[in-house]
This record gives C-alpha cells, structure tokens and sequence, in this order.
C-alpha cells in the first residue's frame, strides 16, 4: 500500500496506507508507533470526507493508546468512532465496538485491581557512614532531626505519603508528576540555602520516577518502584535525576540535561533519565 501510495500520490491511498501501516505495528506490538500513524491516517481520511474509514483507523488508534494505559484517551477515540458508525448506519460496527468497549474495561478491572499509577520519589543523604563518622553520633543524630523535619514539611507541602523512611532516606508516592518534581527541587533548595546560612547541609540525591505498582499493605512493590530506586541510587550528591517519561509528563514545566540511558542494577533494559536542573527558575 505504501508503495503504491509513493507512485500514484492520492490522499486517499496514503490515508489507507497509514491505516494498514498502523494496523500491523499495533499486531507486532508497537503500539506507540501505531498510534502515531494511525492518527494520521484519521486526519487523512477525514480531509478526504470518508467517515466510515475515518472511525475504522479510530478504533485502532483507541486499541494502540489503549495497550499504552491512556484509558480515557482510548474511551474518546472509541466512543468516537461509535457515534460515526451509528450515524453512517453500521450496526454490525456499533456491535464490535460496543463489545471491544466492555472487553476492555473488564481487562482494565482485573489488570488493574489494586495497581495505581503514581510518582516515586527516592532520597538519600550521600556517604552518611562516612558523615557520621567525621561528627560522631550525637551530632549525627541531631542532623538526621533536622533532615527529617525538613524533607517530611516538603513532602506534606507537596501533597506526598511517606512509604518508607530507611534512616538515611525516604521513599515518597505522589499522585502528580509536577508535584514529585516541585517537591525534589524544593529538597535541593532548602537545602543549599541552609549551607548558605549556616555553612553547612547534608548532600542529597533524589530519584524521580512516574510508574504504575501494585499496592500492597499501604505501600507500593513491583518493577516500578525498584526502577525508582535505582534511578535514585544512580543520581550523583546535590542531583535531581528523573525518567525521562517523568519529564515528558510535565512538558515545559523543568529545565533539564539532555537524555541519557543508564543501566540500572536489576533491570535488564536500560533507561533514558535526565537530571533536573533545580538552580534553574523555570519551574
């Protein structure tokens, strides 16, 4: 299709080349390229005035964004391509969708029992051993107080839940990526101004990372988590690092590097993560 689309260049041809195209890279698996050819094939179809093929390329395109976890973006393009259906008279349509409709949210009640979507936010104070050992345990105590206090008034001010506090370290779940990113940059910032004003603060690495998990026990376990700390394990002293999926979630909202993939301990496929730059006012 697509090489015939190439010779004989008609809108129409192209707009079902996009759609085969989309078709066979939602059945290989690569559903965020097909989603991306098929909204194209959409908008060709369209420009053409050919509704029933145009709600033909939707139902796949709600399918691809589906398989992504976009369930309301997946429910627009189907009820979408229903209405088309039910307007153009194709009841045989209308009946495939609807069943498509209800397979999908009996899936996504069974898949997702007891899974969210959330931000994790890992941190930990660099080279404590070495810390507590330069100013003894008494001091060290009294700085851990005051890191507590701290890093526990930004989590509540930023609408975090404390998951986990490991002595040195906190795991945090935050229902907003904006708000795990405000919140790490906050962390930075407080505690450079302190080193500032009183000379010195500890240094703290923070890992951020948006991710679904099962809940489990009033915490969260699974992959997700384990890829959050490990992001948070790979920041250097003074870092904000974050997937870069993190960060695409909040365009615009932070200044950050540019992409780079890293290996994480326990995780057999790399991850592209950025590091958050907190100096800046972009935020």
């Amino acid at each position: 299709m697509e090489s015939i689309a190439a010779t004989y260049d008609t809108p129409t041809l192209h707009a079902a080349a996009d759609t085969a195209r989309g078709e066979v890279l939602l059945a290989a698996g690569d559903a965020k390229a097909a989603a991306r050819i098929l909204r194209s094939g959409v908008k060709r179809w369209q420009d053409v005035e050919a509704p029933y093929e145009a709600a033909r390329a939707r139902v796949l395109l709600g399918q691809a964004i589906a398989i992504q976890g976009d369930q309301e973006g997946a429910g627009l393009e189907l009820e979408a391509a229903r209405a088309a259906f039910e307007r153009l008279g194709a009841s045989s349509d209308v009946s495939n969708v609807d069943t498509y409709i209800l397979e999908r949210e009996a899936d996504s009640r069974s898949t997702n029992a007891g899974r969210a979507t959330k931000t994790f936010l890992f941190t930990d104070i660099v080279k404590s051993t070495n810390l507590i050992e330069a100013i003894g345990d008494d001091s060290w105590l009294d700085l851990l107080r005051w890191h507590d206090q701290t890093l526990r008034w930004l989590f509540a001010e930023h609408g975090g839940a404390e998951m986990d506090h490991a002595g040195d370290g906190f795991f945090v779940a935050f229902d907003d990526p904006a708000a795990a990113v405000s919140c790490a940059v906050a962390i930075q910032t407080k505690l450079a101004e302190h080193r500032r004003m009183h000379g010195f603060a500890p240094q703290v690495r923070v890992g951020v990372h948006a991710t679904s998990a099962s809940k489990a026990g009033g915490s969260y376990r699974g992959k997700g988590v384990h890829e959050a700390a490990r992001i948070g394990s790979a920041a250097e002293a003074g870092e904000i690092l974050a997937s870069r999926g993190t960060l695409d979630a909040v365009p615009g909202r932070f200044a950050a590097s540019a992409p780079r993939a890293v290996q994480l301990k326990g995780i057999s496929e790399p991850v592209e993560v950025v590091a958050i730059d907190w100096r800046s006012r972009k935020r």
